[in-house]
């Protein structure tokens, strides 16, 4: 019942007015969760779709963080886009796969000789040369000459030389040869507590540990947990629940049934105690039988 002196018409222009209220009122909200989106990752990844915001194609929603997918793993890099990968340097093609031949590369990186590795390479000299400190250049040494080191050789002070390996690498029982350094057995922290360390001839690398994916965190490119329960790629029993863990997974059987979560069975009822509730319920009837009886 409209008030008195207040005809339909009266209101006709607030009515139309009204849609356009709330269409502005949702529209300032969904800027308000665009911009508190776009200010945790790039706005690549955050896309509107009408009144809803979500991640755009390519990208994942990990824990309110839109993350890159690839349709493969990159090898040795990281993913930074959808199906686009960075490489670790001394690393190439789509997935990372391919290591990059240094020695091939225009202008040469070694004045004499060069020996491609995986992921970089090593300078080493002729005989009669010794390997600078830079690692690619070579002087002459008279001492050097006939000494048949592997990489290079080195004058001492108080006569004679010795062998001398590039950086990651030392010199073997033979004193001539070089060997690979393990860093990763070495260095107990030379990797943060999320990456482990992946030994290469030369050097090492730190990839993320198991239960563990590269992902963009705050901003930064870190290893973060990896949400078996959410991407569906754990071993629990379909009648189980997944428990999400840091770095890992538990795994615990729904109601009426046991096990230890990744084989459930349905509970079965005590045939013991079946068989003693039925003894009990004749007994019953037995008793209300006979005071029937006494009665009559």
């Amino acid at each position: 019942m409209l008030p008195r002196g207040l005809g339909l018409l009266s209101l006709f222009p607030l009515l139309l007015l009204m849609p356009l209220l709330v269409a502005d009122d949702s529209r300032k909200r969904l800027s308000k969760t665009v911009s508190r989106l776009q200010s945790k990752q790039p706005s690549v990844a955050v896309c509107t779709y009408g009144q809803f915001v979500s991640c755009c194609y390519g990208w994942k929603n990990f824990n309110g963080v839109c993350q890159p997918q690839c349709n493969k793993s990159c090898k040795n890099g990281i993913c930074i886009g959808p199906n686009k990968c960075s490489c670790y340097k001394g690393f190439q093609g789509k997935y990372c796969e391919a290591d990059v031949n240094e020695c091939g590369l225009l202008p040469r990186l070694c004045s004499h000789s060069c020996m491609n590795t995986q992921g970089s390479y090593r300078c080493y000299c002729e005989s009669g040369f010794q390997l600078n400190a830079d690692g690619e250049t070579c002087s002459k040494t008279s001492l050097c000459s006939n000494s048949h080191c592997q990489f290079g050789c080195q004058d001492l002070e108080e006569g004679g030389m010795r062998c001398v390996c590039p950086s990651g690498l030392r010199l073997a029982l033979d004193n001539r040869t070089c060997e690979d350094i393990d860093e990763c057995q070495h260095g107990a922290d030379i990797c943060p507590s999320s990456r482990s360390c992946r030994n290469t001839f030369g050097s090492y690398l730190c990839v993320c540990r198991e239960g563990f994916v590269i992902g963009m965190l705050q901003g930064k490119m870190k290893c973060r947990d990896k949400d078996e329960c959410l991407l569906g790629t754990h071993r629990c029993s379909q009648h189980g629940h997944c428990i999400n863990t840091l770095g890992s997974y538990m795994c615990k059987c729904q109601e009426q049934f046991s096990g230890d979560g990744f084989t459930c069975q349905k509970q079965k009822i005590n045939q013991s105690l079946r068989s003693s509730y039925y003894r009990y319920k004749l007994s019953k009837r037995k008793i209300s039988t006979k005071d029937f009886s006494s009665e009559n």
